[in-house]
């Protein structure tokens, strides 16, 4: 790309519904969050690719799941602004949905493919620190600890698989968990390169 995309919406948009304190503490979470090393990287990774992401902080229902979603044909975050007051939560919450904008500006995903959504969900619960040891040390506690990680990704990916309409049949999930299981586990980009190293790297002048 020739320069980097400067519209990354650093300030999230505000659900008219959030009190006015569940946004300003949904602000104050995200700017913390930006911080990380990751969330940057994703960000600039997303804006040498010339597909910045737009947040917005918004109520969720009581009686469902989500605490947060990514939209790719608005290529917004939407964070649950009620549901999220642990700043290492929100963090990888996060990076679990900023995971799942770079995979669909770096590829052509199928929505109605459950092999391309199962790959993903894979990448997206192993580097956004949702399973990591130290985060789920008391739950993984007396478990065969050098697994428990890959079986928490297996299990969150498949119940991320479950709640997407095309992929709602168990056995249809776990098959298509399986096919892209081996490649899309190794895959760690945009972690494994320097970012000075990626020539796609562009420093995003919202970050700098």
């Amino acid at each position: 790309v020739e320069r980097a995309s400067a519209n990354v919406v650093m300030e999230p948009r505000c659900d008219p519904d959030l009190s006015k304190w569940e946004f300003e503490a949904c602000k104050f979470l995200s700017h913390q969050a930006f911080s990380h090393w990751k969330v940057s990287a994703l960000v600039n990774a997303l804006s040498a690719m010339n597909a910045p992401v737009d947040l917005s902080c918004v109520r969720c229902p009581s009686d469902v799941h989500h605490r947060a979603g990514y939209s790719p044909r608005h290529n917004r975050i939407w964070m649950c602004g009620n549901r999220l007051w642990n700043p290492f939560e929100f963090r990888r919450v996060l990076i679990h949905e900023l995971t799942h904008a770079f995979d669909f500006a770096r590829a052509r995903i199928d929505t109605g493919s459950c092999v391309h959504m199962a790959c993903t969900e894979i990448r997206a619960w192993n580097l956004s620190g949702e399973c990591d040891l130290w985060t789920k040390w008391f739950t993984f506690l007396g478990e065969d600890m050098v697994n428990r990680k890959q079986r928490c990704v297996r299990e969150g990916a498949l119940a991320s698989l479950l709640e997407n309409d095309r992929c709602q049949d168990v056995y249809v999930a776990r098959a298509a968990l399986e096919e892209a299981w081996a490649p899309c586990w190794k895959d760690h980009w945009p972690f494994t390169t320097k970012p000075d190293l990626d020539t796609r790297w562009r420093e995003n002048p919202m970050l700098s």
